[in-house]
């Protein structure tokens, strides 16, 4: 592609700010991804932290529009999640996200039902075949119940790699990264995909980039640069926090509710509204203990 854009680093998940009537808050959502710029962050995305599982089609793209302009405003990248259950339905959102202005969308296989490998593969060669996006494949294992076989994800690259990256999520993280970039020749552009918990070892693997949440971009950004440098002094001090931080994050609604409330406390969100219902009780003792950690990071990464 003559206008691909090469995104490597930090790439921040946006946590989706909500008014009183649970609506998306653009105004605070303006701010988000402005701040997140002023930690030295070039692209943001939106995912399943973004709870877009829980949004219906319009919200869906009134997310993505925002996202994509606020962006644009900011003069940084754009990464929307579009996947559906159907080839038809994910290549509607992926076709409204090129209109909108994104830079890249991430999509994830069908979550409804398990597909054997060709049936992964042929979703996203429509996916691809009906687009000029770049795409983000996503092996959402952990939402979607079961994980892409690299050699399908291989075989995507092969058809594909002019305009493809990957996030892979499946365990074991670091031998599956490694399988696919050996797969890829060492190729392959995959982004570490576990909220930078893995971060580390994917990174001596080969990875370009990191998709975290949102409220700790300065903390990744200085863990991410401390890698690039060769400072593993630095990198185990940041990284060892960031990794009990992700501790308490054991399912989505733990993200959700983690991310908004630290987003909250650094000023950048005024509430901490879900999509409801949630699953997840953020109690006293989680809430001490990420405050904690919180506090221990914004001493060693500030």
């Amino acid at each position: 592609m003559s206008n691909f854009i090469e995104i490597k680093g930090v790439v921040p998940v946006l946590s989706t700010p909500l008014d009183e009537n649970r609506k998306l808050d653009k105004a605070t959502l303006r701010r988000e991804i402005g701040w997140v710029g002023q930690q030295g962050v070039q692209t943001v995305a939106t995912g399943m932290v973004s709870e877009i599982l829980r949004m219906n089609l319009d919200e869906r793209r009134e997310l993505t529009e925002s996202v994509s302009l606020f962006a644009q405003e900011f003069k940084m990248n754009s990464i929307v999640s579009c996947g559906q259950e159907t080839a038809e339905a994910t290549i509607s959102l992926v076709i409204h996200a090129q209109d909108s202005g994104a830079t890249a969308v991430m999509v994830n296989p069908p979550i409804a039902s398990k597909l054997t490998d060709d049936e992964i593969y042929n979703y996203f060669a429509q996916v691809f075949e009906k687009t000029s996006i770049p795409i983000v494949v996503q092996d959402a294992s952990g939402y979607v119940g079961y994980s892409i076989n690299v050699s399908v994800l291989s075989r995507l690259h092969d058809s594909y790699s002019n305009r493809i990256y990957f996030k892979p999520e499946a365990v074991p993280i670091g031998q599956r990264l490694s399988e696919l970039r050996d797969a890829t020749g060492g190729k392959a552009r995959i982004f570490e995909g576990t909220g930078g918990a893995h971060l580390v070892d994917s990174f001596t693997r080969g990875v370009i980039g990191t998709m975290p949440g949102a409220d700790l971009s300065w903390a990744m950004v200085k863990l991410w640069d401390s890698l690039v440098a060769g400072d593993w002094k630095r990198v185990n001090l940041i990284n060892g926090a960031i990794a009990n931080m992700v501790n308490l994050m054991p399912v989505l609604d733990a993200y959700i509710a983690i991310e908004k409330h630290l987003l909250h406390k650094q000023g950048v969100f005024i509430n901490t509204n879900k999509v409801e219902p949630v699953s997840f009780t953020f109690d006293l003792e989680t809430k001490t203990e990420a405050e904690r950690i919180f506090a221990y990071l914004e001493e060693i990464a500030r």
